[in-house]
């Protein structure tokens, strides 16, 4: 019979063995154990262009290996005396795992942050050059958790800063050589609403940042369009997105049930789709197409909202056009009227600008355009037969009764011109009005805040001008006739249309009389 197995003695060779693995383990780790405030420290600084403190720090061992460290604040290199922070947070943690250490070297299972907030200086703030350099690293993080962090960004001229509470923000396979996948939500300032967004962004590029990745999509509700001084409304839009930071390529859509110009007071359902291109390192957008929609009519757009050189802020420039529109849709967002003052099929092109600063809206934004109305119709029965009786008498035609019996809202059969608007004052040039047996070209301003008209200009007719009227007035008016009288048939007459919307004077435009000179 063999020797009996000495249980004991296997036990205490296997507890032996176990120890001297765990010493050996143990002093590996204390040699090379990465979750030092001098390992994580280096690691930070050369993964960002700062310099890193923290006020408290201490390794973690069990139930997992990493580290806490509180108080941490990331200094740009380069800042000048006096800025703050670009980065701070209340609490930095790192958990790993054993087994990690060694079969993946380089793995965190998840990172941290509490308090997480990042301040972005003003455009324009000095920073001076540095010798640091991007450098490769290999740790790669499964999870990096920063939910109730906010971003800051500063703005000049005294201008409050901008706040985005994040309430949201999660990054998952995060590394130095691939796109890390995203989750977060976020409200923003301006408009005020909340920003919901997934995608997946990187590896970021340091030397040229504006190469970095970035693709996912979002949704954006609760918008408040009331911000802005002029309008009100309640936006939500969605949108898909890729590219790099410095040209991302969007399209989405954009819903507003109840936008209104404060003057009008009539809100309409505003539907738009887009195409744009995003630079994610400035905010500036490049508009490449816009189809808004809104009661019958659909407006095209292109253009930008950018910073210029040697100009603060941004600036809006954007191309409209509207191809067989009705003028009393787009008329409804800007007259107060339950009925807009005009009717009729239009057409239009327009180079719209606005400026940045916190003036009003009527008078900051400026618009030169050229406009076609065809079949026009005016809204007021009043100034409707006004027109009527024009056309009527300029056909040598009696008004009356069954002149008035007709639709009143079909005489003119065209109106086009060319329109400035600045600080509120619509400057009109070639502005041309038929009617059947009678043309106007005229020129002037209306007001669009005190409602003033002041128009000038030329009335061609087809009969004489002494046959504009009848009876005595006839007579009366026959030898006039050679002043007014065209080369071939008719008549051509200064003319002029003054006063308000609600009170407009038409009549001929005849010299002032002068005051005599009285002799000393």
């Amino acid at each position: 019979m063999g020797r009996p197995v000495d249980v004991k003695k296997i036990a205490l060779l296997g507890l032996g063995g176990l120890a001297l693995a765990a010493g050996i383990f143990g002093v590996v780790l204390a040699r090379d154990w990465p979750f030092s405030q001098e390992r994580v420290t280096q690691s930070l600084q050369t993964t960002f262009p700062a310099a890193v403190s923290f006020q408290k720090f201490h390794s973690t061992y069990f139930p997992h290996p990493g580290c806490t460290a509180e108080g941490v604040t990331f200094m740009r290199l380069g800042a000048t005396p006096g800025t703050p922070p670009v980065v701070t947070i209340q609490q930095f943690t790192i958990r790993a795992h054993y087994l990690d250490l060694f079969l993946r070297p380089g793995y965190l299972a998840a990172i941290v942050l509490d308090g997480f907030r990042v301040h972005v200086p003003p455009q324009g703030t000095p920073v001076e050059k540095s010798n640091w350099q991007e450098s490769k690293s290999n740790t790669r993080v499964g999870e990096i958790v920063a939910d109730g962090s906010s971003l800051q960004i500063d703005r000049a001229s005294g201008h409050e800063p901008l706040l985005f509470p994040i309430q949201t923000l999660r990054l998952y396979s995060v590394s130095d050589d691939r796109p890390a996948s995203f989750t977060v939500s976020v409200h923003i300032p301006l408009p005020p609403g909340d920003v919901w967004a997934q995608g997946k962004f990187g590896p970021w590029n340091y030397s040229t940042p504006e190469q970095t990745a970035v693709a996912g999509e979002y949704t954006f509700q609760n918008g408040d369009l009331g911000v802005f001084p002029g309008i009100v409304g309640t936006l939500s839009a969605r949108d898909k997105f890729q590219g790099v930071l410095g040209h991302i390529d969007s399209q989405g859509s954009i819903d507003v049930p109840n936008f209104m110009v404060t003057r009008s007071q009539h809100s309409v359902h505003l539907q738009s789709a887009f195409y744009a291109t995003v630079n994610g390192t400035n905010g500036d957008v490049q508009l490449n197409r816009v189809s808004a929609g809104f009661l019958k009519t659909t407006v095209l757009a292109r253009g930008e909202i950018a910073h210029h050189s040697g100009q603060e802020g941004k600036v809006t420039h954007v191309d409209l056009s509207v191809h067989e529109g009705r003028i009393q849709d787009v008329l409804r967002l800007f007259v107060r009227a339950a009925d807009p003052p005009l009717h009729g099929v239009t057409s239009f092109r327009a180079r719209v600008t606005i400026p940045p600063g916190d003036g009003p809206f009527l008078h900051k934004v400026r618009l030169s355009g050229d406009f076609g109305i065809e079949d026009a119709q005016f809204a007021k029965a009043k100034t409707q037969r006004s027109v009527d009786t024009l056309s009527q008498k300029a056909l040598g035609e009696e008004g009356g009764k069954d002149a008035e019996a007709g639709d009143p809202r079909s005489v003119i059969s065209a109106l086009a011109g060319h329109v400035e608007l600045r600080e509120a004052i619509a400057t009109f040039n070639n502005f041309r009005l038929a009617v059947p047996g009678a043309s106007a070209e005229m020129h002037g301003t209306y007001n669009l805040e005190s409602r003033a008209v002041d128009l000038h200009g030329l009335l061609r007719t087809d009969e004489e001008f002494s046959e504009m009227t009848s009876g005595f007035k006839s007579v009366v008016l026959k030898p006039f006739d050679v002043f007014f009288r065209r080369k071939h048939a008719g008549a051509v007459m200064p003319v002029h249309l003054i006063g308000t919307y609600e009170t407009p004077e038409a009549g001929l435009d005849l010299p002032a009389k002068k005051s005599p000179v009285k002799k000393p």
